[in-house]
This record gives C-alpha cells, sequence and structure tokens, in this order.
C-alpha cells in the first residue's frame, strides 16, 4: 500500500510516499518559496510529486499550519501562509488531484510531525514535541496517543508571549508581542543572525532565541510535566549541537513538579510532519 505525506510549510513543501509493502521511503522537497498564493502552494505540491513519481496512492495525509475552523473544513488563520486562510480542504485537494482524489485525512502539522517522532522512537512516558521551522507548534503525546483538549489540540505554543529578552519587545505583523516564534522561528533566525542560514552554532546562552527557547521548556515542564521534549523541524535539528547548554540553562531553577529525569532529543530527519500525515492518513482506511 503506498501512502503519500504532504507537509505544506512557511517556506516550502516537503512530500513523502510510504511503500508499506517494501518498508521504503522516497521523499521530495519544493523549492523555497516567500509569500505564496495559492497557486504557488499547488505547483510546489505538484514539483514534489512529478520528483516522487509515486504511481498509486492508496491515501493522502496533508498537514497544514494554522487554526482550523469550527467545521473542520478550512484554516481559518494561518499566520506564516495566508493564501491557506479559507481554503477549503476538499478544494485544496482536488486542485492537486484534478481526475480522483484518494482517501485523505488533514492534520496540523505540529501533530503529524510528534506523531511520527513518538512512533519512531516510543517510550511509554509522555513526549512534548516542539517543532521549530518557520512557524512553532507543540503536540503532546502519551506513548503514541496524541492528547487533545476537549477534542481540539494543545495549542499553538510559537504565538505565546514568553517575555521580552534582548533590548526591547518584538512585535509581529498582526501586533502580538514577543512570541517565542519571534524569537525562534526560522524567519527570525535568519534575520538575527545575519542570513547565515541555520549556522546556530555562534549563539550562547546569553542570546534572546536560546533564552526565550528555554523559557518555553519552563513554561511545557510546568503544565505538562513531560518525560523529554523533542525538538524537531529544520530549526531544531540544527539546535541539537547547544543539547547541553539548553538543559543547563532548563534546569537552573526548573520547578520540582517536572520530572527530574526529564531528556531532550532531537528529529534526525526534516520529513517527520510529511511522514506522520502519511501515518495518520493509514489509520482512516
Amino acid at each position: 500500500m503506498a501512502l503519500l505525506g504532504i507537509d505544506i510549510g512557511g517556506s516550502a513543501v516537503k512530500a513523502v510516499c510510504i511503500d508499506e509493502s517494501r518498508g521504503l521511503i522516497e521523499t521530495a522537497i519544493s523549492s523555497r518559496y516567500s509569500e505564496p498564493d495559492r497557486a504557488g502552494l499547488t505547483g510546489a505540491i505538484g514539483e514534489c510529486l512529478e520528483a516522487l513519481d509515486a504511481g498509486v496512492i492508496h491515501c493522502v495525509g496533508l498537514c497544514i499550519p494554522g487554526r482550523v475552523n469550527s467545521e473542520g473544513t478550512a484554516i481559518e488563520t494561518a499566520v506564516n501562509l495566508p493564501a491557506l486562510n479559507n481554503w477549503m480542504f476538499d478544494d485544496l485537494l482536488a486542485s492537486v488531484f484534478p481526475n480522483s482524489i484518494p482517501a485523505s485525512r488533514v492534520v496540523s502539522d505540529a501533530d503529524a510531525a510528534g506523531y511520527d517522532f513518538a512512533t519512531e522512537f516510543p517510550i511509554t512516558g509522555r513526549t512534548a514535541a516542539i517543532s521549530l521551522g518557520t512557524g512553532v507548534g507543540l503536540c503532546i503525546l502519551d506513548g503514541k496517543q496524541i492528547a487533545t483538549i476537549g477534542g481540539r489540540g494543545i495549542g499553538h505554543i510559537g504565538h505565546m508571549d514568553v517575555g521580552r529578552f534582548g533590548n526591547g519587545d518584538r512585535v509581529d505583523s498582526a501586533g502580538t508581542r514577543n512570541t517565542l516564534e519571534s524569537y525562534i522561528g526560522a524567519k527570525s533566525l535568519h534575520l538575527y543572525t545575519e542570513g547565515l542560514s541555520l549556522n546556530l552554532a555562534p549563539l550562547t546562552q546569553g542570546d534572546p532565541p536560546i533564552e526565550a527557547l528555554v523559557q518555553a521548556f519552563k513554561i511545557v515542564h510546568a503544565i505538562y510535566q513531560p518525560n523529554r521534549i523533542a525538538l524537531l523541524g529544520g530549526v531544531g535539528i540544527a539546535l541539537k549541537q547547544h543539547k547541553g547548554m539548553i538543559t543547563e540553562m532548563v534546569n537552573d531553577g526548573l520547578t520540582p513538579l517536572s520530572d527530574k529525569n526529564w531528556v531532550i532529543e532531537f528529529a534526525s530527519s526534516p520529513f517527520c510532519a510529511a511522514c506522520g500525515a502519511a501515518k495518520l492518513a493509514a489509520q482512516s482506511l
């Protein structure tokens, strides 16, 4: 059975094709984009599908950032990809698969990435999976089970006010102040490191991106009491070199209600969200 996972990210589309019968996974990534319109997003997905040459697809998992509307039929607010706003999921899929739409499921990018990590590296305890890319998302899992609040997701941690770090407040285009994303999101990091891609080696414990991330870790520990925190996405993977520093800073003054034996882990692939979307879609068959 061939499963397709599509991850619409803030700067590119990633896709995977999983052949369960042979245990094969193929991956593809589109050209990078900035503030694409709907045609641009459709084109980026098509670029990935052409690169995969997947053949017969049995189901499609689509993961999208943003807040879903109350009917669950479209994204209501996507801060980093406004072209997604009010684009019906069925219409989006039809634009990619005009002749026939395979069985499909739409999930959040944070949940998809967290689920993939938890299934690839299972534990019996609680995982807080923080996806760090253009946006910042959180998924809480007990074992391999995604936790929800009243049927809805845990929340958009990237838009949480973590306080002021540095010389002044950071205010985004919506007027939101000092969000985690404004410090550790990929766009902010590119500006902070003067466009040095994701070379985060120069970051130290006194840099605002690290201080903001540590603050977020402490909040996650106080609310969810995870046994481990996993950093996913391109930024998360790039932060692996700072594992010791981050752990030491988080433990300094950490609430005693947290798991004293907690660990920090990192994704090994930037395709977690696409893989997780495919796996979650397969559950619907």
